[in-house]
């Protein structure tokens, strides 16, 4: 976009000069609320930016503008989850009705976590798999809004409330709440066409997003599904007065080449984790281990892969989604080749015992 380092250095500048003090923690420490209704951190030392920061116990994250983060966060490869109120989840958590378990640190677990003596499966996003569930402690929608939790059929109540932990003025009266849609009016069917939906304070000013779509390229939001209503940039701010449904807008991709695939150069297969150890041998009898992978680059188009194990002088059997169940002691070879055609293939030796 023209003049684009220009536009955010003013928004920055402007979102800086209109601060207000709020809440004091102690004289040189006080949460600031943002003209926009962020919130950031000062303390004797200046704002909290770029990462986690312990306020009196609680862990929060600051990006570098200094905005507390809330939802999902991405940070040094791993995932985290804060609640509407900026507070870092812990344990067993209901997301969009799908469970996750994050450690003790907040980072999301993958591949298998052990809870009170069981092990439960998860796949590469995290989600719990299978038939067995953990109980949940607490929900949340995409954004951190509270739902309540439901086992197993995991539905969360789309028409929650928001949560009223942020830290406030008490002073300040109950805002009305309005419903912000994100559309993809383009979807083959309806179950597709909702990208998000936000539930915010009246005259909240909401940052937009960017959506992706495989063989698409984002063009704007639109408050028509045709493009002919009121058109807004991905990483534009509109104030919320009223229930709103925003629809992307896309540009069909044209073929390319295959010298424009990102193809995969490198698979890592990773055994599960249990506490802060790799496991890479089964030792009971009929024994299982859910495998996990990573795909380098990160931005390949084609992610999936292919599970093979090769019987040395043991044998067990392996699943689509890569649980290798023993059969027999000895030593096997899990393999993970990827299905892009560019023959990469991770391995792991597993050793099985008590069979």
């Amino acid at each position: 976009m023209k003049y684009e380092y220009l536009r955010k250095s003013i928004a920055v500048s402007l979102a800086i000069s209109s601060l207000i003090t709020v809440v004091p923690v102690k004289s040189l420490a006080a949460w600031i609320e943002n003209y926009d209704g962020s919130w950031s951190y000062a303390d004797m030392y200046g704002y909290a930016n770029g990462g986690w920061k312990q306020i009196n116990g609680i862990w929060y994250y600051f990006d570098s503008y200094g905005l507390m983060r809330t939802g999902w966060i991405l940070d040094n490869g791993e995932w985290y989850y804060t609640d509407l109120s900026g507070v870092m989840q812990t344990g067993v958590i209901q997301i969009e009705g799908k469970i996750y378990i994050f450690s003790e640190n907040g980072a999301m677990q993958k591949g298998t976590s052990i809870i009170n003596g069981r092990i439960y499966n998860l796949d590469d996003s995290g989600a719990c798999i299978g038939n067995d569930y953990p109980i949940p402690t607490k929900s949340f929608d995409y954004y951190g809004n509270n739902t309540l939790p439901y086992v197993p059929n995991q539905i969360i109540d789309e028409d929650s409330k928001m949560s009223k932990d942020i830290p406030t003025d008490p002073s300040k009266e109950v805002k009305k709440q309005y419903k912000v849609k994100f559309k993809d009016p383009e979807a083959e069917d309806d179950d597709d066409e909702l990208l998000r939906t936000k539930t915010v304070d009246e005259d909240t000013m909401l940052t937009l997003y960017k959506p992706v779509k495989n063989g698409y390229t984002f063009i704007e939001w639109n408050t028509n599904s045709d493009g002919d209503g009121t058109s807004y940039e991905y990483d534009d701010r509109i104030k919320i007065t009223k229930d709103i449904t925003l629809y992307s807008q896309w540009k069909k991709n044209e073929n390319t080449s295959d010298e424009t695939t990102i193809k995969v150069d490198n698979i890592v297969v990773l055994g599960p984790v249990s506490g802060t150890t790799e496991m890479s041998s089964i030792t009971t009898k009929g024994g299982s281990l859910q495998m996990s992978k990573k795909v380098y680059p990160t931005n390949s188009d084609n992610q999936k892969v292919k599970w093979l194990v090769v019987n040395e002088d043991g044998s067990a059997t392996i699943s689509d989604t890569g649980k290798l169940i023993a059969v027999s002691n000895g030593k096997v070879i899990v393999k993970a080749v990827a299905t892009d055609g560019s023959g990469v293939i991770g391995t792991k030796e597993i050793k099985i015992s008590g069979q």
